[in-house]
């Protein structure tokens, strides 16, 4: 986790202080950003998704096979197999492997196969996911989850909330596309970098 936010936890000090550490810099290169700068992962998009300060809809399309959960935050579709079986473990994706059935009224998803960074701010590729989907009388559908995961938690632990249903629109994050601070950020580095190696060459 701190390796994900070693670009959001730096102390700017006007200087490339972390050329006095040596080695790997936080702003070596895109790569290097945090998955919530590059637009990728995080934010409260999930999974499993958690209430956030704005962007909280979601679109959902269901096929005999399959069940499409769209969400606004950055912009990620989450595609669950219905009545499947899990990809063998050397197939992670950033969202996990998703496998959903039904219990009487409600959805069941099962996602596992996660990679070692998740949309979850702690989990890792042994993060293993369940969440349930009951629609309710006045529309809303009551969203239930519990994560667990060994290497990042004691124990599993669960949380609940109502998604409210709205005829809104979903609209486009097109954060990354139009991500020009990730630019400015790694040519803001490499200035700073040029500025102290051009005052050590100036005391040698």
């Amino acid at each position: 986790m701190a390796d994900n936010f070693s670009s959001f936890a730096y102390t700017n000090d006007g200087t490339a202080s972390w050329l006095k550490k040596g080695g790997h810099g936080p702003f070596d290169g895109p790569e290097d950003l945090a998955l919530a700068e590059r637009c990728l992962l995080g934010f409260s998009a999930g999974p499993p998704s958690l209430p956030g300060l704005y962007n909280n809809y979601k679109r959902i399309v269901q096929t005999e096979d399959h069940v499409m959960i769209l969400l606004e935050m950055v912009h990620d579709a989450r595609v669950i197999r219905m009545n499947s079986k899990h990809g063998p473990a050397s197939h992670r994706s950033w969202l996990g492997d998703a496998i959903g059935r039904w219990e009487d009224d409600t959805l069941v998803v099962e996602t596992t196969n996660f990679r070692n960074q998740t949309g979850l701010y702690g989990g890792d590729e042994n993060l293993y996911l369940i969440e349930r989907f009951t629609l309710q009388e006045d529309g809303n559908l009551l969203y239930d989850f519990t994560v667990k995961d060994d290497t990042a938690w004691t124990q599993p632990w669960s949380g609940a909330f109502v998604w409210q249903t709205s005829q809104d629109k979903v609209y486009e994050y097109a954060c990354h596309e139009g991500n020009y601070a990730m630019g400015n950020i790694l040519r803001g580095a490499r200035l700073l970098e040029n500025e102290a190696l051009a005052e050590q060459a100036a005391k040698r």
